[in-house]
């Protein structure tokens, strides 16, 4: 695999993982919403609105989870827990699993590839672009 081809692959997989995070983040929006609508004096009809993509939401965080949890256990999937569902940074992930900042960093390139290449076989990937 050339260095252009495990590029594109690791920005695919680091695409598809940090949805877990952002899915968490709209759920939590959308909560702070409800509760701010709740608050006003009119009639507000945006519960449709505010309920709209919440399923998908929680779909795509069981499915990365799940994904991540099918995983071979070892340093790439703690870090990859840790930096997508956790949200750390990669430093302190590194202070979590007592490796250091630069050993992180290259161990999540490798995670990333790792989780790319994997999720191309399971063909989670073939619509996503990167």
């Amino acid at each position: 695999m050339t260095l252009e081809e495990e590029t594109k692959v690791r920005e695919k997989a680091r695409n598809y993982l940090c949805g877990y995070q952002l899915c968490l983040d709209m759920l939590k929006l959308r909560k702070y919403e409800r509760k701010r609508a709740a608050k006003f004096d009119e009639l507000c009809e945006c519960e449709d609105i505010l309920a709209g993509d919440e399923a998908y939401w929680k779909a795509r965080i069981y499915e990365i989870a799940a994904f991540l949890g099918g995983m071979k256990n070892g340093r790439e999937k703690m870090l990859l827990y840790y930096r997508c569902v956790k949200g750390e940074s990669i430093e302190r992930a590194a202070g979590l699993m007592g490796i250091s900042r630069r050993t992180a960093y290259r161990l999540w390139n490798k995670a990333l590839l790792s989780a790319g290449l994997l999720l191309e076989r399971e063909g989670h990937l073939l619509g996503a672009s990167g």
